[in-house]
């Protein structure tokens, strides 16, 4: 399908010319890494000294997929990662929906706005980790829908950029709830378990309120707990890691070299934005999100389906269709459509 590809890139290549980059710090102490529609594997191992560098080689070359690293160097484009010179790393958290143990995203193929509901959900509870629990303030929290099924969250901090991998895999042990037991939150007379409290005490308390209503008022009062309430409080520890835990990407956290997609670049599997989003953007709903992720709205392409669609909306768009079916959709869903594999285009 080369006409077809020949067409997205004219389409991605007058959607850089005007892409903003701003939101990309330190762009200069940045490693890059591009993949291309026409060739295998990355390119890597780039700098740029300006955004305007940066945009002029985008639109040059017109990459499917543009990733820069989470990490700043003093010789980012040199091949030698010993060589490069680490300088620190941002935190960064990645929640796909490919690896969410839900019925929404298990075994499906295409995105669907239920999926992306639920790795939505779950990125609420890591903002609600880093803020209650960690002490991260709103402002320092950036949130991005990656383009695809997820949300990459970036922390920008210097005091977070001197982190070692070992000591970003405690962060991630803890949202992860490795290990959690509840006889921690124990002290004596003292229970940390409280709506009141803010970070998991407070949620463990909403939970057991879920779960047991009773068992959490035999919490309250000043006395030491009875041997019997803490095993019933002991064989709640699996479902609350279950349920409290946040599914991250650990790999993508721990990992000071990362290469994370681009603020504002296209995702090349769907055509969609690498978006920044708001927490008020996240509670209007997945919608909104694919909306504002949403480029090439103009005219329609027609296309023949290569299998039966398992799905009846696609970004939004009701689309029916089986194997071999000549349908018409707007151009944003028939690009996503044919690069994900699931249609050829019709000249």
């Amino acid at each position: 399908m080369p006409g077809f590809i020949d067409l997205v890139k004219v389409l991605f290549r007058n959607y850089y010319r005007g892409v903003d980059i701003s939101e990309i710090s330190d762009l200069e102490r940045r490693e890059f890494g591009f993949q291309f529609f026409d060739k295998e594997g990355m390119i890597r191992h780039m700098a740029f000294k300006s955004s305007d560098e940066l945009k002029r080689y985008l639109v040059s070359n017109v990459p499917s997929h543009v990733y820069y690293s989470s990490a700043l160097y003093n010789d980012p484009a040199n091949p030698d990662m010993d060589a490069k010179g680490w300088l620190g790393a941002d935190l960064i958290f990645d929640i796909d929906g490919d690896h969410l143990p839900t019925q929404n995203c298990q075994g499906v193929e295409l995105m669907t706005l239920d999926c992306l509901s639920d790795a939505t959900e779950e990125v609420n509870k890591l903002i609600d980790f880093l803020i209650e629990d960690f002490g991260f303030s709103d402002s320092s929290i950036k949130i991005f829908f990656s383009g695809h099924r997820g949300y990459h969250v970036h922390i920008e901090l210097p005091d977070v950029r001197g982190l070692t991998d070992e000591e970003r895999r405690e962060v991630i042990d803890y949202l992860l709830l490795r290990g959690f037991d509840i006889e921690r939150l124990i002290r004596g007379n003292t229970v940390l378990i409280d709506v009141k409290l803010r970070g998991i005490g407070g949620r463990l308390a909403s939970l057991i309120h879920e779960l047991d209503p009773d068992l959490l008022n035999n919490l309250g009062g000043r006395r030491r707990l009875s041997k019997y309430i803490i095993r019933k409080l002991n064989s709640l520890n699996p479902v609350i890691s279950e349920r409290l835990s946040t599914h991250v990407d650990e790999v993508v956290t721990m990992d000071v070299h990362r290469l994370i997609r681009m603020p504002n670049s296209l995702h090349g599997k769907t055509g969609l934005r690498v978006v920044r989003v708001s927490p008020s953007d996240l509670e209007r709903g997945v919608d909104f999100i694919v909306d504002k992720a949403i480029q090439f709205r103009r005219g329609s392409l027609t296309l023949r389906l290569t299998k039966k669609l398992p799905v009846r909306r696609i970004l939004g768009e009701d689309v029916n269709g089986d194997e071999g079916s000549i349908i018409k959709v707007p151009t944003y869903v028939g690009i996503y459509l044919v690069m994900s594999g699931w249609g050829e285009p019709i000249d």
